[in-house]
């Protein structure tokens, strides 16, 4: 299982952090579930997926980012990370 964030620069503009949750292995189908700050924020079916973290939603500061996958068999992987969001003004995004 493995998060990845996407280009800090293009992610500032739009005022997101994007998140992206794989997971290898497993047998399918596989059930991925992300949390932001200890909530369900999303969920998938797929080996993959793909999460916005707004700015406007979640605030600026640090921000708990967790994703958890159970495959057919009931086995489980997760990974975590922590993310910094700073506030970026609505004309600089433009």
């Amino acid at each position: 299982m493995t998060l990845e964030t996407g280009d800090p620069a293009t992610d500032a503009a739009m005022g997101v952090v994007s998140i992206k949750a794989r997971v290898a292995g497993g047998r399918l189908p596989v059930r991925m579930y992300l949390y932001v700050n200890g909530d369900l924020a999303e969920a998938w079916t797929e080996s993959e997926g793909d999460f916005d973290l707004s700015l406007d939603h979640y605030g600026p500061g640090r921000h708990a980012v967790t994703a958890r996958a159970v495959d057919a068999l009931g086995r489980w992987a997760g990974a975590s990370m922590v993310v910094a969001c700073f506030g970026v003004e609505a004309a600089d995004r433009q």
